[in-house]
Parts: C-alpha cells; structure tokens; sequence
C-alpha cells in the first residue's frame, strides 16, 4: 500500500472517530512502576473515591461495575510495600481485595 493511500485511510478512521486519540505507551518497569495490581472495592462514598483516584499517582484506571464490589481500580507502583501504603489509605473508604499482576500477557489489546 502506498504511503498517501495509508495516510487517506487514517485520516477518514479519525474523521469518523474510529481513532479517537494517539498516545504514549511508557515502560513502566524503567518508570519504577512495574507492580501492577488490580483492587477491587466496595463503597457507598463513590464520590469520595474518585476524588482519591484522581489525587492518587499510583492510580491508572478506574471503573464501576457490576456484583459485590462496585469499583475496581487499576494502580502501578514500585513495590508490594507501597502498595501496601497504599491500600492503607484505602480503609477508610471501604472494604476492599487486592490482586497483584504476575505477567502480563495481552494488555491495551485493540479489538477490529
């Protein structure tokens, strides 16, 4: 394929909001960054946990969902000790379990 033919087709999959954005993919390892640990929590404070979420630098993603626990929060950090302080300053939002990443095998995985 040629180089305008490629660059025609990107420019129609952004005008028609199939790529909505670009961004950077940073080593987190190399960033000392590297634990990644999924936690799952369950609170009647959800604005007070978005607000923390959103203060907090360890955290990468937040969702609400469905079952026993209403929120899980995706958080990357340097080690399982911070982690643990982190999880500290949890407590008094809610109840909360946590699960440490061991590998990751498929991640940021686009689905066409």
């Amino acid at each position: 394929m040629s180089q305008p033919s490629v660059k025609e087709r990107i420019l129609k999959m952004e005008d028609k909001k199939i790529i909505s954005e670009y961004c950077t993919v940073f080593n987190l390892r190399d960033l000392n960054r590297g634990t990644t640990t999924f936690i799952l929590i369950k609170t009647e404070h959800c604005q007070a946990l978005v607000d923390f979420c959103e203060e907090a630098e360890e955290v990468t993603d937040l969702f609400r969902i469905s079952g026993e626990f209403n929120y899980l929060i995706k958080v990357q950090t340097a080690s399982v000790e911070e982690l643990a302080e982190f999880q500290d300053s949890l407590v008094h939002i809610g109840p909360s379990k946590s699960h440490i990443c061991l590998k990751n095998i498929l991640e940021n995985r686009v689905l066409l």
